[in-house]
């Protein structure tokens, strides 16, 4: 009987300075809600309803006056009431570290790509925040009597909210958000983007992700840092270009830093726009940990060979490219020096081999 455990991967979504990438276009529309405010605090959430499919680009918002510090953007699909203080219900779209006041009552630009599609007739609801406790950074509203529509025009209405202490704190009720929201009318979005992630590969690091949907897309460029912050160009991946399928790419990092290896996936469409897609970290582990088991062959046809240690070998789990996991759909057996592993009637791509304290990636061809 095998002990199931779970592979862990470190993901982080740090947005730095963002005039590199594509922002909010004057081709889109913009919807202001009142600049005159009442209050303030850390934070805001409000839902966004469409009316018709809209993709969200980015938001202005009425910032403290003289502030100039870090905001955080998540969202979540459906209302954010029932979810004020659930952080696992909401997913972080990007942070900006350095976010200056314009003025008081006007209209700050967040420079924080969001690029969320809502289709017609579903709410989404949204959560800005500054990310200072001790600081006076923090977000201006207006108090009003309940629940209301803020503002509205043919394509989507902007109801809420809440003000909020960081991070998912004390509700501050019947605060409405003051803000524009940048938009365009349909799926303006080149990629569908579904996910990005980083494992060991013996020595290596296996980038890999997906795409549900694709058009005038023409390459993908990951970059890599060791701070977030200063980047170096590592890959650049050739893109299908139109689909309307769920298609994967892969690069092998043979030489990443030691300690923390920053990655950032781009998209970049036919006419040159480029889109931040994700930013993900990965932790390099020592060469003695590395070499505590290994895989041959790998790749692999159908069966593989896992050497090791009998201890680290005590709990095993196998997991799909989609984080199911299927140990118990294998045949495995255990010999005196080694387990092997039949992936004969698995289809081909990558799995996750998880033992007791460490991970690797098996690729069955």
């Amino acid at each position: 009987m095998f002990k199931l455990s779970f592979v862990t991967i470190s993901f982080i979504l740090i947005f730095v300075n963002q005039s590199f990438f594509s922002q909010c276009t004057v081709l889109g529309n913009s919807l202001p809600t009142s600049y005159i405010s009442n209050n303030s605090n850390k934070g805001e959430m409000f839902n966004i309803v469409a009316t018709n499919t809209v993709t969200i680009l980015c938001f202005d918002l009425n910032l403290i006056l003289g502030s100039n510090g870090n905001y955080e953007i998540y969202y979540k699909v459906g209302s954010y009431v029932g979810s004020e203080s659930n952080a696992a219900a909401w997913t972080l779209i990007g942070s900006n570290p350095s976010v200056p006041c314009i003025g008081f009552d006007v209209p700050s630009p967040m420079n924080i790509p969001i690029n969320i599609v809502i289709p017609a007739g579903q709410t989404y609801s949204f959560y800005v925040t500054a990310t200072n406790v001790a600081a006076t950074t923090g977000i201006r509203y207006t108090n009003n009597a309940g629940y209301t529509t803020i503002a509205s025009d043919a394509n989507i209405n902007i109801n809420g909210g809440i003000g909020k202490s960081y991070p998912f704190g004390t509700n501050f009720n019947n605060r409405s958000f003051n803000g524009t929201v940048h938009y365009s009318v349909g799926n303006v979005l080149p990629v569908t983007f579904k996910k990005f992630t980083a494992t060991q590969l013996n020595e290596d690091v296996l980038l890999y992700w997906e795409t549900e949907s694709e058009k005038y897309n023409e390459y993908f460029e990951i970059d890599r840092s060791s701070d977030g912050i200063q980047w170096q160009k590592l890959f650049t991946t050739k893109a299908i270009g139109e689909s309307q399928l769920v298609t994967s790419y892969q690069e092998v990092d043979q030489n990443p830093l030691n300690g923390t290896n920053y990655y950032r996936l781009s998209q970049i469409d036919l006419d040159g726009t480029r889109t931040l897609l994700q930013i993900i970290s990965w932790e390099q582990n020592p060469l003695n940990e590395l070499k505590t088991f290994h895989i041959y062959p790998n790749p692999t046809t159908e069966l593989v060979k896992i050497y090791g240690e009998s201890n680290e070998l005590e709990e095993v789990a196998i997991y799909n490219q989609i984080g199911q996991n299927i140990t118990l759909d294998l045949n495995i057996k255990f010999q005196n020096s080694y387990l092997e592993i039949d992936l004969s009637k698995q289809k081909k791509g990558f799995y996750i081999l998880k033992t007791k304290t460490l991970s690797q990636v098996i690729i069955k061809e």
